[in-house]
């Protein structure tokens, strides 16, 4: 009798420690830290029924008051909605219709944080697509030239800083959509606005490798070439640029060989292949003229005939190839003046 009270106790004494043992094991996980409160906080942060309720009269109110010209009235009430049932479903419409009131009054950058606040607190919502779509035009007014007001009064300067960033979210918000390509390819045409090429190439490099089937890829392609292009100096600097650009050229005309770009490309391609051309020939010179070193002339006068057979660098190289075969000695700066006098 003893023995089996003995063993009571202890079996007692064993689970009360097995229990204080779980408690603080459990108390030592960090994944157990937070989990009741973050229970409290989501079970805080969805509106009640109740709520829901009241959130979706006053947004038939508002909408009334809209319909019916009061402008101002409705954007309180929405407002009174965003700030009281901010969690409601009707919380999101009260957002959209702000931020459109927004927008009509040239608010763009107001109105765009309006819909922002959709994207990150109510992604779920019916009309996201309508949403992004008209974050698009925000953006799009900023990039055109419209400006922000100083003291609701004075317009400011241009924002295609903001532009930017907005078509940035763009993308970040809606990858797969339609309007992330769009908006690549206008954060291009603002950088180049503000002659930011490096920024420009990046957007329409993003274009061409993310979205190579968006019916703007060949303007990517295109742009891309052309923003090179821009960045050439001339025959005596760097090529890098040059080749650049001569590379998205030639495969733009593999590519996209029934564009309507298709001239203007091949033209372009030709001055580019020409310039480089003549920067391997202005160096076959230097060797020619000033370093009496005729094979490395040769290997820069053939590379001038290979990179542009049909051009007039090509013609020129050719010339010299056959002065140098012929032994034609190059006419120094001494000797053509001599020559100059005695005619």
């Amino acid at each position: 009798m003893h023995t089996m009270q003995r063993s009571s106790s202890t079996l007692l004494a064993i689970c009360f420690l097995l229990a204080s043992a779980l408690q603080l094991q459990a108390s030592l996980n960090p994944f157990t830290w937070f989990q009741s409160e973050e229970e409290d906080i989501i079970s805080l942060n969805v509106a009640t029924p109740a709520q829901e309720a009241e959130a979706s009269a006053l947004l038939e109110t508002a909408k009334a008051k809209l319909a019916a010209g009061s402008t101002g009235s409705a954007q309180r009430t929405f407002k009174k909605i965003i700030k009281k049932y901010s969690t409601a479903k009707a919380a999101a419409e009260a957002h959209y219709y702000n931020g459109q009131i927004l927008m009509s009054k040239g608010r763009w950058d107001k109105a765009f944080t309006s819909f922002q606040t959709i994207v990150a607190k109510h992604p779920s919502y019916e009309n996201f697509d309508q949403v992004i779509g008209a974050q698009f035009e925000c953006a799009t007014a900023l990039m055109e030239g419209a400006r922000g007001r100083i003291l609701w009064i004075i317009p400011g300067f241009k924002q295609y800083g903001e532009a930017t960033r907005e078509f940035e979210q763009i993308v970040r918000n809606a990858p797969y959509s339609d309007y992330a390509p769009l908006s690549l390819m206008n954060i291009a045409i603002v950088s180049e606005m503000q002659e930011k090429p490096e920024e420009a190439i990046d957007a329409l490099d993003r274009v061409i490798n993310y979205y190579p089937q968006s019916m703007l890829a060949p303007d990517a392609y295109y742009n891309m070439a052309e923003t090179y292009s821009n960045l050439v100096k001339g025959a005596q600097y760097d090529q890098g640029s040059t080749r650049q650009a001569i590379s998205y050229y030639e495969d733009f005309l593999i590519l996209f060989p029934k564009s309507n770009y298709l001239g203007k490309v091949e033209s372009n391609l030709d001055s580019m292949e020409d310039l480089l051309a003549r920067s391997r020939l202005s160096l076959g010179d230097f060797y020619y003229n000033y370093r009496a070193n005729n094979t490395a002339a040769l290997v820069f006068y053939n590379e001038t005939i290979t990179i542009a057979p049909e051009s007039e660098a090509a013609d020129e190289a050719r010339l010299r190839i056959a002065d140098i075969d012929a032994g034609v000695k190059p006419t120094s700066g001494a000797s053509l003046l001599r020559k100059i006098l005695s005619d």
